[in-house]
Formats: structure tokens, C-alpha cells, sequence
């Protein structure tokens, strides 16, 4: 699995735990995907943030890309370095800058990607509350979505609607679904919902997540549940 990691000094402002801090998360991340190929595209960041990857990030010289674009910009251009730079049937993992992860969660993602066209480690807490009663999707309603529950060797998966924009998949997914990132993400922001549910909904491709998360978004009021993501940020 090839991590691609977009890093920015920028970002929306959201409630975040104090253990989820921008370079934190990426040297969490260095650790637990040791061992695996990690490129950072490090959009709009600061000489002082350039400096601190090139001297953490192995073979910085090679792996670390300075842009100055946008969420969105980053997110197609990480695509479009994928699709220019791998093989078709190589496994890509673009992840966001305020992730935390078990430590299994490789191992887990390249469980799940033998099973779907996209795998995400996230089990985002969006997914039990129901619409009518305030929650963002559209599509919870009694606690839950309508899916089924999948096994593999270690880990228990769903079927699901949508995710953020940190997933695995084969690079000839991306080129495959090029066209529809470029739908969702003309602006300065990812719009991921729509654009899953298009790929989801339209193109009947597969996406999964874990259950329980191997991996979370760093905002308070969505940490994946069951997990205790601060005491394993601090092992």
C-alpha cells in the first residue's frame, strides 16, 4: 500500500482534541505505516512546516511535494500523481492530516480493499444518527443505515454511503472514476458526499468502512466510537 498524505498549514476551523494536532497526526502516521512507500503533498505550508517534513519524512527529497493549491486542488493532484506514477493494480491510501490509527490498520485497509473498489478505516459516527433528529445523512434513519456486514480474516466491514476524503483503492479506480472527482472537486473544496453517493449510487461502485474504525477523523464530535483514539495516539 502507497500512502499519499496531503499536509497543510490551512484547514477548516472544528473542535479537535488536543492530542490531534497537524504534525502530530503525521508522525502517528510515519509510525504506523512504516514500512510502506509515503509521499506528502505539503500544500500551502509554511518554510517552517517544509522544514519540519523534510527533516521526518524518509527520503524527503524524493517524497515530499510543495504545492500551493486548495483541499481540493491537493486531493486531484495527489490522483493525478497517482495515476502518473503507479501501476494500475497498485493500492493507494490518500490520507487527510488529522487521522489517527490502530496499529493494525494497514493490515486491515489491504484486507478490505481485496473486497471493495474503495475501503475506508473510518467509521464515521454520522452513520447512527437519524436525519430527522438533526444528523447530517440524509439516508439514517432507526440508528442506522440499510447495508450488509462483511467479514474478512481479522475485521468486520459494512457497505456505505459515503465517506470522507481518506480512503485505499487501486490506482485504476482513480483513473477510472477521474471524472467524477473532477465533478466534485473544481472548487477550493472537496464536496465528498455527493460525490461518493455518485460513484456509489450511479456507477455501482463498492465502498466500505470498518467496524469497529481502525482509523478516525481528529474532530471531537465525530471520533469513530469504541475506540479509545487518545490513548492510542499517546502509546
Amino acid at each position: 500500500m502507497i500512502v499519499i498524505y496531503r499536509f497543510s498549514d490551512k484547514g477548516y476551523p472544528k473542535n479537535k482534541p488536543d492530542y490531534v494536532t497537524k504534525r502530530g497526526c503525521i508522525l502517528h502516521a510515519l509510525r504506523v505505516f512504516n514500512g510502506h512507500p509515503f509521499y506528502v503533498i505539503a500544500d500551502n505550508t509554511s518554510d517552517e512546516s517544509y522544514a519540519f517534513l523534510m527533516e521526518h519524512v524518509p527520503d524527503s527529497s524524493n517524497k515530499v511535494i510543495r504545492t500551493t493549491l486548495s483541499n481540493a486542488g491537493a486531493y486531484m493532484y495527489a490522483v493525478k500523481f497517482a495515476i502518473d506514477t503507479f501501476h494500475d493494480d497498485d493500492v493507494v491510501y490518500l490520507a487527510e492530516d488529522d487521522y489517527v490509527y490502530t496499529p493494525d490498520a494497514p493490515g486491515i485497509l489491504a484486507e478490505g480493499i481485496a473486497i471493495s473498489d474503495y475501503v475506508s478505516g473510518y467509521d464515521h459516527p454520522d452513520k447512527y444518527v437519524n436525519h430527522n433528529e438533526g444528523g447530517p445523512n440524509p439516508f439514517i434513519q432507526d440508528g442506522g443505515e440499510v447495508t450488509r456486514v462483511l467479514l474478512t480474516a481479522n475485521h468486520h466491514w459494512k457497505y456505505t454511503n459515503s465517506c470522507c476524503m481518506t480512503f485505499a483503492c487501486k490506482v485504476k479506480t482513480l483513473k477510472a472514476d477521474w471524472d467524477v472527482y473532477m465533478k466534485y472537486c473544481n472548487g477550493t473544496h472537496p464536496h465528498d458526499f455527493p460525490l461518493f453517493c455518485e460513484l456509489v449510487q450511479h456507477r455501482g461502485r463498492r465502498l466500505i468502512s470498518a467496524i469497529p474504525g481502525v482509523s478516525t477523523h481528529g474532530e471531537t464530535q465525530w471520533l469513530s466510537p469504541l475506540v479509545d483514539w487518545e490513548e492510542i495516539m499517546n502509546r
